[in-house]
Protein backbone atom coordinates (compact mmCIF):
# COMPACT_ATOMS: atom_id res chain seq x y z
CA UNK A 1 0.00 0.00 0.00
CA UNK A 2 0.76 3.76 -0.38
CA UNK A 3 2.26 5.51 2.57
CA UNK A 4 0.96 6.37 4.73
CA UNK A 5 -1.83 4.02 5.83
CA UNK A 6 -5.22 4.56 6.53
CA UNK A 7 -6.52 4.07 10.37
CA UNK A 8 -7.71 0.83 10.37
CA UNK A 9 -11.18 -0.18 11.98
CA UNK A 10 -12.66 -3.80 12.23
CA UNK A 11 -16.28 -4.08 12.91
CA UNK A 12 -16.71 -7.76 14.43
CA UNK A 13 -19.94 -8.98 15.20
CA UNK A 14 -20.70 -12.70 17.07
CA UNK A 15 -21.50 -15.15 15.27
CA UNK A 16 -20.45 -13.92 11.84
CA UNK A 17 -17.12 -12.68 12.57
CA UNK A 18 -15.73 -15.91 14.69
CA UNK A 19 -17.26 -18.41 11.33
CA UNK A 20 -14.24 -20.61 10.82
CA UNK A 21 -12.92 -21.22 7.03
CA UNK A 22 -10.37 -23.69 6.36
CA UNK A 23 -9.37 -23.60 10.04
CA UNK A 24 -9.25 -20.05 10.87
CA UNK A 25 -11.95 -17.72 11.83
CA UNK A 26 -13.04 -14.69 9.07
CA UNK A 27 -11.64 -12.12 11.83
CA UNK A 28 -8.55 -13.80 12.63
CA UNK A 29 -8.19 -14.36 8.68
CA UNK A 30 -8.82 -10.21 8.46
CA UNK A 31 -6.65 -9.63 10.64
CA UNK A 32 -3.58 -11.64 9.07
CA UNK A 33 -4.75 -9.68 5.89
CA UNK A 34 -4.27 -6.77 6.81
CA UNK A 35 -0.84 -7.26 8.64
CA UNK A 36 0.41 -8.59 5.46
CA UNK A 37 -1.07 -4.91 4.37
CA UNK A 38 1.25 -3.24 6.17
CA UNK A 39 -0.93 -2.21 9.17
CA UNK A 40 0.57 -1.98 12.55
CA UNK A 41 -2.65 -1.47 14.29
CA UNK A 42 -6.38 -1.76 14.61
CA UNK A 43 -9.18 -0.90 16.15
CA UNK A 44 -12.09 -3.62 16.62
CA UNK A 45 -15.50 -2.40 17.11
CA UNK A 46 -17.93 -5.34 18.45
CA UNK A 47 -20.85 -6.16 19.61
CA UNK A 48 -19.97 -9.36 21.65
CA UNK A 49 -17.53 -9.99 25.13
CA UNK A 50 -17.10 -13.07 23.51
CA UNK A 51 -14.66 -11.53 20.51
CA UNK A 52 -12.72 -9.71 23.00
CA UNK A 53 -12.50 -12.97 25.49
CA UNK A 54 -11.34 -15.04 22.01
CA UNK A 55 -9.02 -12.59 20.57
CA UNK A 56 -7.63 -9.98 22.78
CA UNK A 57 -5.03 -12.15 24.40
CA UNK A 58 -4.59 -14.40 21.10
CA UNK A 59 -0.77 -14.23 19.43
CA UNK A 60 -0.68 -13.85 16.52
CA UNK A 61 2.16 -16.16 14.25
CA UNK A 62 3.12 -13.57 12.65
CA UNK A 63 6.68 -12.29 13.90
CA UNK A 64 4.86 -8.91 13.32
CA UNK A 65 2.21 -8.85 15.85
CA UNK A 66 -0.62 -6.41 14.99
CA UNK A 67 -2.05 -4.30 18.17
CA UNK A 68 -5.79 -4.81 18.49
CA UNK A 69 -7.65 -2.29 20.72
CA UNK A 70 -11.12 -3.54 21.33
CA UNK A 71 -14.24 -1.10 21.94
CA UNK A 72 -17.88 -2.99 22.95
CA UNK A 73 -20.61 -1.67 20.64
CA UNK A 74 -23.95 -0.71 22.81
CA UNK A 75 -26.21 0.11 20.09
CA UNK A 76 -27.83 -3.13 17.80
CA UNK A 77 -26.16 -1.84 14.82
CA UNK A 78 -23.14 0.53 13.77
CA UNK A 79 -23.99 4.42 14.13
CA UNK A 80 -21.59 6.93 12.68
CA UNK A 81 -21.56 7.83 16.64
CA UNK A 82 -20.11 4.58 16.81
CA UNK A 83 -17.15 4.64 14.60
CA UNK A 84 -16.38 9.06 15.47
CA UNK A 85 -15.71 7.48 19.08
CA UNK A 86 -13.51 4.62 17.83
CA UNK A 87 -11.28 6.86 15.28
CA UNK A 88 -11.23 9.64 18.16
CA UNK A 89 -8.85 7.57 20.55
CA UNK A 90 -6.52 6.61 17.83
CA UNK A 91 -4.00 8.90 15.34
CA UNK A 92 -5.10 8.77 12.23
CA UNK A 93 -2.92 10.07 9.14
CA UNK A 94 -2.89 13.73 8.19
CA UNK A 95 -5.67 12.84 5.84
CA UNK A 96 -8.02 11.46 8.19
CA UNK A 97 -8.85 8.38 6.51
CA UNK A 98 -9.61 5.75 7.66
CA UNK A 99 -10.75 2.19 6.37
CA UNK A 100 -13.35 0.15 7.67
CA UNK A 101 -13.79 -3.75 7.08
CA UNK A 102 -16.14 -5.89 7.84
CA UNK A 103 -15.15 -9.58 9.74
CA UNK A 104 -18.56 -10.41 8.88
CA UNK A 105 -16.91 -10.96 5.11
CA UNK A 106 -14.08 -12.98 3.40
CA UNK A 107 -12.39 -9.96 0.87
CA UNK A 108 -9.47 -11.11 -0.91
CA UNK A 109 -6.32 -9.01 -0.03
CA UNK A 110 -6.06 -7.54 -3.05
CA UNK A 111 -9.95 -5.67 -3.08
CA UNK A 112 -8.60 -4.44 0.63
CA UNK A 113 -4.96 -3.52 -0.54
CA UNK A 114 -7.12 -1.06 -3.83
CA UNK A 115 -9.38 0.22 -1.36
CA UNK A 116 -6.90 1.37 1.01
CA UNK A 117 -5.24 3.35 -1.65
CA UNK A 118 -8.17 5.23 -2.57
CA UNK A 119 -7.33 9.06 -1.95
CA UNK A 120 -11.40 10.00 -1.58
CA UNK A 121 -13.87 8.39 0.03
CA UNK A 122 -14.64 4.86 -1.60
CA UNK A 123 -16.57 1.70 -1.14
CA UNK A 124 -16.48 -1.79 -2.60
CA UNK A 125 -18.93 -3.27 -4.62
CA UNK A 126 -19.30 -6.13 -7.09
CA UNK A 127 -21.15 -5.39 -10.06
CA UNK A 128 -21.18 -8.82 -11.23
CA UNK A 129 -20.89 -11.44 -8.87
CA UNK A 130 -19.28 -15.07 -10.14
CA UNK A 131 -21.89 -17.55 -10.12
CA UNK A 132 -19.62 -19.45 -7.76
CA UNK A 133 -20.63 -17.14 -4.53
CA UNK A 134 -23.94 -15.75 -5.69
CA UNK A 135 -25.72 -18.41 -3.21
CA UNK A 136 -23.66 -17.21 -0.37
CA UNK A 137 -25.26 -13.99 -0.93
CA UNK A 138 -29.15 -15.12 -1.42
CA UNK A 139 -29.27 -17.51 1.43
CA UNK A 140 -27.85 -15.06 3.68
CA UNK A 141 -29.55 -12.62 6.08
CA UNK A 142 -27.72 -9.59 3.95
CA UNK A 143 -30.48 -6.71 3.37
CA UNK A 144 -29.68 -4.72 -0.14
CA UNK A 145 -27.83 -1.65 2.23
CA UNK A 146 -25.37 -4.65 3.95
CA UNK A 147 -24.05 -5.44 0.51
CA UNK A 148 -22.19 -2.34 0.71
CA UNK A 149 -20.87 -3.21 4.24
CA UNK A 150 -17.51 -5.38 3.57
CA UNK A 151 -15.45 -2.41 3.47
CA UNK A 152 -15.25 1.29 2.86
CA UNK A 153 -12.70 3.97 2.99
CA UNK A 154 -13.93 7.27 4.68
CA UNK A 155 -12.30 10.66 6.27
CA UNK A 156 -12.81 11.83 9.55
CA UNK A 157 -14.55 15.12 8.01
CA UNK A 158 -17.30 13.04 5.86
CA UNK A 159 -18.04 11.28 9.31
CA UNK A 160 -18.10 14.34 11.46
CA UNK A 161 -21.33 15.66 8.36
CA UNK A 162 -23.49 13.10 9.65
CA UNK A 163 -25.88 12.50 11.95
CA UNK A 164 -24.34 10.92 14.81
CA UNK A 165 -26.95 8.76 15.37
CA UNK A 166 -27.64 7.32 11.54
CA UNK A 167 -26.42 3.96 10.97
CA UNK A 168 -23.56 3.41 9.31
CA UNK A 169 -24.54 1.34 6.56
CA UNK A 170 -27.65 3.83 5.43
CA UNK A 171 -25.28 6.29 4.89
CA UNK A 172 -22.70 4.46 3.10
CA UNK A 173 -25.33 2.97 1.11
CA UNK A 174 -27.20 6.45 0.25
CA UNK A 175 -23.84 8.03 -0.71
CA UNK A 176 -22.86 5.32 -3.15
CA UNK A 177 -26.18 4.91 -4.91
CA UNK A 178 -26.06 8.96 -5.29
CA UNK A 179 -22.48 8.63 -6.49
CA UNK A 180 -21.42 10.80 -3.37
CA UNK A 181 -18.16 8.28 -3.32
CA UNK A 182 -16.70 6.71 -5.20
CA UNK A 183 -16.97 2.51 -5.92
CA UNK A 184 -14.22 0.17 -6.13
CA UNK A 185 -15.72 -2.59 -8.65
CA UNK A 186 -14.42 -6.12 -7.69
CA UNK A 187 -15.27 -6.95 -11.44
CA UNK A 188 -13.56 -4.12 -12.99
CA UNK A 189 -10.28 -5.58 -10.79
CA UNK A 190 -6.95 -7.09 -12.98
CA UNK A 191 -7.33 -10.72 -12.19
CA UNK A 192 -3.82 -12.09 -13.77
CA UNK A 193 -1.42 -13.26 -10.94
CA UNK A 194 1.85 -13.34 -12.27
CA UNK A 195 3.31 -15.57 -9.63
CA UNK A 196 0.15 -18.17 -9.72
CA UNK A 197 -0.19 -18.18 -13.60
CA UNK A 198 -3.90 -17.63 -13.89
CA UNK A 199 -6.30 -15.60 -13.76
CA UNK A 200 -8.02 -15.52 -10.28
CA UNK A 201 -11.39 -13.17 -9.84
CA UNK A 202 -10.88 -11.49 -6.68
CA UNK A 203 -14.30 -11.97 -4.85
CA UNK A 204 -16.07 -11.13 -1.40
CA UNK A 205 -19.14 -12.85 0.00
CA UNK A 206 -20.74 -12.93 3.31
CA UNK A 207 -20.01 -16.21 6.59
CA UNK A 208 -21.76 -18.40 4.96
CA UNK A 209 -24.60 -20.83 5.82
CA UNK A 210 -23.37 -24.06 7.31
CA UNK A 211 -24.29 -25.21 4.30
CA UNK A 212 -22.49 -23.78 2.08
CA UNK A 213 -19.03 -23.67 4.30
CA UNK A 214 -17.68 -26.63 2.55
CA UNK A 215 -18.44 -25.07 -0.78
CA UNK A 216 -16.33 -21.64 0.22
CA UNK A 217 -14.00 -23.88 1.43
CA UNK A 218 -13.19 -25.53 -1.89
CA UNK A 219 -13.29 -21.93 -3.89
CA UNK A 220 -10.79 -20.69 -1.08
CA UNK A 221 -8.51 -24.00 -1.61
CA UNK A 222 -8.93 -23.70 -5.19
CA UNK A 223 -7.41 -20.19 -5.55
CA UNK A 224 -4.44 -21.45 -4.23
CA UNK A 225 -3.54 -24.11 -7.19
CA UNK A 226 -0.76 -22.51 -9.73
CA UNK A 227 -1.75 -23.11 -12.90
CA UNK A 228 0.42 -24.09 -16.50
CA UNK A 229 1.81 -27.06 -14.35
CA UNK A 230 4.48 -29.97 -15.70
CA UNK A 231 2.68 -33.22 -15.91
CA UNK A 232 3.67 -34.96 -12.92
CA UNK A 233 2.73 -31.88 -11.00
CA UNK A 234 -0.73 -31.96 -12.89
CA UNK A 235 -1.24 -35.56 -11.40
CA UNK A 236 0.18 -34.28 -7.87
CA UNK A 237 -2.24 -31.50 -7.33
CA UNK A 238 -5.64 -33.46 -6.35
CA UNK A 239 -3.53 -35.36 -3.73
CA UNK A 240 -1.88 -31.80 -2.03
CA UNK A 241 -5.71 -30.69 -2.35
CA UNK A 242 -7.07 -33.70 -0.44
CA UNK A 243 -4.31 -33.28 2.43
CA UNK A 244 -4.44 -29.52 2.31
CA UNK A 245 -8.19 -29.78 3.30
CA UNK A 246 -6.84 -31.27 6.22
CA UNK A 247 -3.69 -29.74 7.22
CA UNK A 248 -5.57 -26.77 7.37
CA UNK A 249 -7.45 -27.73 10.38
CA UNK A 250 -4.58 -28.18 12.26
CA UNK A 251 -1.86 -26.28 14.37
CA UNK A 252 0.94 -27.46 11.25
CA UNK A 253 2.20 -24.06 9.73
CA UNK A 254 4.05 -23.91 6.16
CA UNK A 255 7.21 -23.09 7.46
CA UNK A 256 7.21 -26.08 9.72
CA UNK A 257 6.30 -28.22 6.18
CA UNK A 258 9.01 -26.83 4.76
CA UNK A 259 11.20 -27.87 6.87
CA UNK A 260 10.59 -31.32 6.58
CA UNK A 261 10.39 -30.83 3.24
CA UNK A 262 13.87 -30.06 3.24
CA UNK A 263 14.90 -32.78 5.30
CA UNK A 264 13.19 -35.19 3.11
CA UNK A 265 15.10 -33.45 0.38
CA UNK A 266 18.48 -33.97 2.36
CA UNK A 267 17.75 -37.38 2.60
CA UNK A 268 17.37 -38.06 -1.02
CA UNK A 269 20.46 -36.61 -1.42
CA UNK A 270 22.40 -38.85 0.86
CA UNK A 271 20.42 -42.04 -1.11
CA UNK A 272 21.25 -41.24 -4.23
CA UNK A 273 25.23 -40.33 -3.06
CA UNK A 274 25.52 -43.72 -1.43
CA UNK A 275 23.91 -45.53 -4.33
CA UNK A 276 20.67 -46.36 -3.17
CA UNK A 277 19.10 -45.16 -5.92
CA UNK A 278 15.47 -47.01 -5.46
CA UNK A 279 15.06 -45.67 -2.13
CA UNK A 280 15.98 -42.60 -3.32
CA UNK A 281 13.49 -42.00 -6.26
CA UNK A 282 10.92 -43.21 -4.43
CA UNK A 283 11.38 -40.67 -1.36
CA UNK A 284 11.77 -38.28 -4.13
CA UNK A 285 8.25 -38.95 -5.64
CA UNK A 286 6.86 -37.91 -2.00
CA UNK A 287 9.06 -35.08 -2.25
CA UNK A 288 7.53 -34.00 -5.41
CA UNK A 289 3.81 -34.12 -3.54
CA UNK A 290 5.08 -32.02 -0.09
CA UNK A 291 7.04 -29.73 -1.58
CA UNK A 292 3.66 -28.34 -3.24
CA UNK A 293 2.05 -28.19 0.48
CA UNK A 294 3.68 -25.51 2.41
CA UNK A 295 2.63 -22.53 -0.45
CA UNK A 296 -0.44 -23.65 -0.69
CA UNK A 297 -1.40 -23.97 2.96
CA UNK A 298 0.39 -20.57 3.33
CA UNK A 299 -1.90 -18.92 0.74
CA UNK A 300 -4.81 -20.95 1.89
CA UNK A 301 -4.85 -19.52 5.60
CA UNK A 302 -3.24 -16.16 5.04
CA UNK A 303 0.26 -17.08 6.49
CA UNK A 304 2.69 -15.80 3.59
CA UNK A 305 6.31 -14.60 5.20
CA UNK A 306 9.22 -13.19 4.03
CA UNK A 307 10.82 -16.59 4.75
CA UNK A 308 8.24 -18.49 2.38
CA UNK A 309 8.52 -16.23 -0.36
CA UNK A 310 12.24 -17.78 -0.64
CA UNK A 311 11.73 -21.01 -0.37
CA UNK A 312 12.32 -21.58 -4.11
CA UNK A 313 16.00 -20.43 -2.93
CA UNK A 314 16.12 -23.84 -0.78
CA UNK A 315 14.24 -25.79 -3.32
CA UNK A 316 16.98 -24.94 -5.91
CA UNK A 317 20.02 -26.40 -3.73
CA UNK A 318 17.97 -29.36 -2.94
CA UNK A 319 17.35 -30.19 -6.19
CA UNK A 320 21.10 -29.02 -7.26
CA UNK A 321 21.97 -31.15 -4.83
CA UNK A 322 20.43 -34.44 -6.20
CA UNK A 323 21.99 -34.02 -10.00
CA UNK A 324 25.00 -33.67 -8.34
CA UNK A 325 24.82 -36.89 -6.02
CA UNK A 326 23.72 -39.03 -9.31
CA UNK A 327 26.66 -37.16 -11.02
CA UNK A 328 28.82 -38.24 -8.40
CA UNK A 329 27.38 -41.74 -8.29
CA UNK A 330 28.06 -42.52 -11.82
CA UNK A 331 31.24 -41.05 -12.08
CA UNK A 332 32.83 -42.72 -8.97
CA UNK A 333 30.99 -46.24 -10.33
CA UNK A 334 32.65 -45.68 -14.01
CA UNK A 335 29.31 -45.92 -15.33
CA UNK A 336 29.13 -42.29 -16.75
CA UNK A 337 33.20 -41.24 -17.14
CA UNK A 338 32.01 -37.74 -18.31
CA UNK A 339 28.90 -37.62 -15.61
CA UNK A 340 30.66 -34.19 -14.08
CA UNK A 341 31.20 -32.27 -17.20
CA UNK A 342 27.65 -33.45 -18.28
CA UNK A 343 26.27 -32.03 -14.73
CA UNK A 344 28.22 -28.52 -15.31
CA UNK A 345 26.88 -28.32 -18.65
CA UNK A 346 23.12 -28.68 -17.13
CA UNK A 347 23.70 -26.18 -14.17
CA UNK A 348 25.01 -23.25 -16.48
CA UNK A 349 22.56 -24.18 -18.94
CA UNK A 350 19.89 -23.71 -15.90
CA UNK A 351 21.84 -20.56 -15.07
CA UNK A 352 21.45 -18.70 -18.50
CA UNK A 353 17.65 -19.80 -18.82
CA UNK A 354 17.23 -18.11 -15.35
CA UNK A 355 19.14 -14.97 -16.58
CA UNK A 356 16.73 -14.67 -19.79
CA UNK A 357 13.58 -15.25 -17.53
CA UNK A 358 14.73 -12.16 -15.41
CA UNK A 359 15.20 -10.07 -18.56
CA UNK A 360 11.84 -10.95 -19.62
CA UNK A 361 9.21 -11.63 -17.43
CA UNK A 362 9.00 -8.27 -15.46
CA UNK A 363 8.28 -6.98 -18.74
CA UNK A 364 5.73 -9.29 -19.74
CA UNK A 365 4.18 -9.04 -16.45
CA UNK A 366 3.98 -12.78 -16.59
CA UNK A 367 5.86 -15.91 -16.59
CA UNK A 368 7.50 -16.91 -19.54
CA UNK A 369 5.92 -20.24 -19.46
CA UNK A 370 2.43 -18.36 -19.48
CA UNK A 371 2.82 -16.25 -22.80
CA UNK A 372 1.18 -18.54 -25.27
CA UNK A 373 -0.50 -22.21 -26.23
CA UNK A 374 3.42 -23.25 -27.67
CA UNK A 375 4.86 -22.28 -23.84
CA UNK A 376 2.15 -23.56 -21.80
CA UNK A 377 2.52 -27.18 -23.83
CA UNK A 378 6.18 -26.55 -23.32
CA UNK A 379 5.90 -26.33 -19.35
CA UNK A 380 3.79 -29.53 -19.75
CA UNK A 381 6.91 -31.46 -20.87
CA UNK A 382 9.99 -29.78 -20.05
CA UNK A 383 12.93 -30.35 -17.80
CA UNK A 384 11.99 -29.69 -13.92
CA UNK A 385 12.63 -31.52 -11.26
CA UNK A 386 9.49 -33.54 -11.60
CA UNK A 387 9.72 -34.44 -15.09
CA UNK A 388 13.92 -35.43 -14.07
CA UNK A 389 12.51 -37.65 -11.47
CA UNK A 390 10.15 -39.25 -12.78
CA UNK A 391 12.03 -40.26 -16.24
CA UNK A 392 14.67 -41.37 -14.14
CA UNK A 393 12.12 -43.58 -12.20
CA UNK A 394 11.09 -45.14 -15.28
CA UNK A 395 14.79 -45.85 -16.42
CA UNK A 396 15.28 -47.52 -13.07
CA UNK A 397 12.37 -49.79 -13.99
CA UNK A 398 14.32 -50.62 -17.32
CA UNK A 399 17.46 -50.96 -14.89
CA UNK A 400 19.10 -48.58 -17.19
CA UNK A 401 19.73 -46.03 -14.45
CA UNK A 402 23.65 -44.55 -15.86
CA UNK A 403 21.57 -43.74 -19.41
CA UNK A 404 18.45 -42.10 -17.52
CA UNK A 405 20.94 -39.59 -15.91
CA UNK A 406 22.06 -39.35 -19.07
CA UNK A 407 18.86 -38.41 -20.27
CA UNK A 408 17.76 -36.43 -17.79
CA UNK A 409 20.75 -33.43 -18.20
CA UNK A 410 20.39 -33.58 -21.86
CA UNK A 411 16.84 -32.97 -21.18
CA UNK A 412 17.16 -30.51 -18.93
CA UNK A 413 19.38 -28.52 -20.98
CA UNK A 414 17.22 -28.76 -24.39
CA UNK A 415 14.59 -27.70 -22.36
CA UNK A 416 16.68 -24.31 -20.91
CA UNK A 417 17.94 -23.56 -24.66
CA UNK A 418 14.66 -23.69 -25.62
CA UNK A 419 13.17 -21.04 -22.99
CA UNK A 420 16.72 -19.21 -23.73
CA UNK A 421 15.23 -18.78 -27.97
CA UNK A 422 11.75 -17.79 -26.36
CA UNK A 423 13.13 -14.63 -24.47
CA UNK A 424 15.29 -14.15 -27.36
CA UNK A 425 12.23 -14.20 -29.88
CA UNK A 426 10.08 -12.08 -27.26
CA UNK A 427 12.97 -9.61 -26.93
CA UNK A 428 13.38 -9.21 -30.09
CA UNK A 429 9.95 -8.52 -31.19
CA UNK A 430 9.15 -6.73 -28.31
CA UNK A 431 6.57 -6.59 -25.91
CA UNK A 432 3.10 -5.33 -24.57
Amino acid sequence: MKDPLPALLILADSPHALTDLCGISLLERLRRVVRKLGFGEAMILSNSVEIRTKHAGQSSWYRGEIALKFHERKTEEVTISDVLDCIGATTLPPDGRVLIASARFYCDERLLRVLGDAQTESVLIDSDPPSVVKPFWEDSDIHDSDRLSCAVLLSREWLIGKDRAALLRQEVASAAVSGRIASVDAAQQPGYVRSMRRNIRPVFFPAPLPEHRAAAERLLRDATQKHVLDFPAIIHAPIENWLILRLCRTSITPNQLTFTGAMLGACVTLLYAFGHLWAGALLALVFGVWDGLDGKLARLKAQTTELGKREHILDYFIEMSWWTALAYHFHAGGQVRYAYALLIAFIAADFFERLARRSVEPKLGRSLNDVSRFDRLVRCVAGRRNIYTWLFTFFLLLGATATGFVLLCCWGIASNVLHMIRASQILARGWR
